[in-house]
C-alpha cells in the first residue's frame, strides 16, 4: 500500500485573537513560520522512504493556509526525485478551468508526471468563497462545468465549452501535459450523498479527506461501486486522508488531547459550523444547515471521545476511525483496521494538527518512518467483498 504525508500550515493559536474580535493587531506569530515548518515535514517524505507529499488548498484564515496546492507541489517537484503528489483537494469553484488544466499540464511536465491523484472537491466555508468573489450557490455548477472541461482539455488536442458559467472558445493546452492519462487521475470529494452519485456517475472515484466515519465511508464505497456498473465503470478504491500522531510510549498518547481539541475548534471555526446559519439558504449545502453545529467537525469535539477505540466516541464530531493515534503497534492496528473497514488503496497522513508543535510532528513522522511505513508498504490493499455492490434479490 501507498502512503503519503500531507503538508499543511496552521498558526492554531491566532484564533483566539480572532474570536476576541481584536484585529488591531497582527498574529502574535507569523504566518511564514508555520507555512515553512509545514515545507520541512514534506521535506522528510522522500528521505524516509514515503511515496507521496499532498497539499490542501485554504486561505484567508489561520487553517490549513496553503492558497494554492499545485504550487506547493511545483516547489516539492524541485526538491524532490521520486515521490507522487496529489491535492487534497483543489477547490474547483474557486478555480478558472482554464487556468486550472494548464496549472495541472504544467506540474505534470516539471515533475515528470508525478501528479498522479488530482484531487477536486467543491468547498465549503462562507468565508473562502466570499474571499474569491464566487458564490457558493454556483459551487455545484462550476465544479460539474470544470470537469467536463477537464475532461476535454485532457482527452482532446483541441476543444471548446459552451455551459451556463463557462463560454471557452476553441483551444488548446500550451503546453500541452506529458502524460496522456490526466483525466484518469481526477478523483473527487463529496459530502453529500448527491454529489456523490453525480461524481460516481462521471467514473470519478473516491477521496475521503476525514469529513466521515470510516464505516460510512465504506458504505460510500458500495454505492459508488454500484452507480459505477450501472454506468459500465469497473469497481474502484479510494484514497483517505488519515491525521497521525506516532508516540514511543502509549501513555505520551495523552498528549494528542490538547490538539485535538483546539483543532477541532479551529475546523469548526474555518468551515462556519458552530453556527448552521451560515448554510441556511444557500442552494447545495441543505445538509449541512441540518447538522449539529459540531457534528461535522474534522476532529473530534471531544479528545477523550475521539481517543476511544470502540467506535463510539463520547460527542459528536469527527470519528475516532480516523485519527491513528498511539504506540506504532496502535497506529499500524488501526491503519489495517480502517483499510478493511474502507477498502482504500492508499492513505496519506496528516502529521500535525490544532496547536500541536512542529517539532513534536516532526518526531511522530520520523518514528512513524521507521516502525510502521515499512509493515504498511508491505501490506495488501484490496477491496473488500463490502465494497462492491450488494448482489441482486433472487426473483
Amino acid at each position: 500500500m501507498k502512503v503519503n504525508i500531507g503538508v499543511f500550515a496552521h498558526n492554531s493559536q491566532d484564533w483566539d485573537r480572532i474570536i476576541s474580535g481584536d484585529l488591531s493587531s497582527p498574529p502574535g506569530e507569523p504566518d511564514w513560520k508555520f507555512v515553512q515548518a509545514g515545507l520541512a515535514i514534506g521535506d522528510l517524505a522522500e528521505p524516509l522512504g514515503f511515496d507521496g507529499i499532498w497539499a490542501p488548498e485554504h486561505q484567508g484564515t489561520p487553517y490549513g493556509m496553503t492558497p494554492n496546492p499545485i504550487q506547493t507541489l511545483t516547489y516539492f517537484a524541485g526538491r524532490t526525485e521520486r515521490v507522487t503528489f496529489g491535492t487534497m483537494v483543489a477547490v474547483a469553484p474557486w478555480w478558472n478551468p482554464v487556468r486550472l488544466a494548464h496549472q495541472i499540464a504544467y506540474l505534470d511536465i516539471i515533475s515528470n508526471g508525478r501528479y498522479t491523484t488530482i484531487g477536486l472537491g467543491r468547498g465549503v466555508a462562507k468565508s473562502e468563497f466570499a474571499a474569491v468573489g464566487v458564490p457558493r450557490e454556483e459551487s455545484r455548477q462550476r465544479l460539474l462545468e470544470t470537469l467536463d472541461i477537464l475532461k476535454l482539455a485532457f482527452t482532446q488536442h483541441r476543444f471548446g465549452y459552451e455551459g451556463e458559467i463557462f463560454k471557452i472558445p476553441d483551444m488548446e493546452l500550451r503546453p500541452a501535459p506529458k502524460s496522456t492519462d490526466l483525466w484518469s487521475r481526477i478523483y473527487g470529494s463529496s459530502a453529500s450523498p448527491d454529489s456523490l452519485e453525480i461524481l460516481a456517475r462521471r467514473g470519478m472515484v473516491p477521496l475521503f479527506v476525514g469529513n466521515k466515519p470510516l464505516e460510512d465511508a465504506g458504505k460510500e464505497v458500495q454505492k459508488v461501486n454500484a452507480f459505477r456498473a450501472e454506468e459500465g465503470f469497473k469497481p474502484c478504491q479510494p484514497k483517505n486522508v488519515l491525521f497521525m500522531y506516532c508516540t514511543p510510549a502509549a501513555a505520551a498518547a495523552a498528549e494528542a488531547d490538547e490538539w485535538l481539541l483546539s483543532a477541532n475548534r479551529d475546523v469548526n471555526l474555518h468551515y462556519g459550523f458552530a453556527d448552521p446559519s451560515n448554510f441556511v439558504g444557500v442552494k447545495g449545502y441543505e445538509s449541512y444547515a441540518s447538522r449539529e453545529a459540531s457534528a461535522t467537525a474534522v476532529l473530534a469535539a471531544s479528545a477523550e471521545g475521539a481517543l476511544k477505540t470502540d467506535g463510539k466516541p463520547k460527542a459528536p464530531g469527527y470519528h475516532p476511525s480516523n485519527l491513528m493515534i498511539g504506540t506504532p503497534e496502535d497506529v499500524f492496528t488501526r491503519i489495517k483496521a480502517a483499510q478493511e473497514a474502507c477498502s482504500f488503496s492508499e492513505i496519506t497522513i496528516v502529521p500535525q494538527f490544532g496547536t500541536m508543535p512542529y517539532e513534536d510532528a516532526m518526531k511522530s513522522v520520523r518514528l512513524f518512518a521507521e516502525e510502521v511505513l515499512p509493515q504498511l508498504q508491505k501490506m495488501d490493499a484490496p477491496l473488500h467483498a463490502s465494497g462492491l455492490p450488494k448482489p441482486a434479490a433472487a426473483a
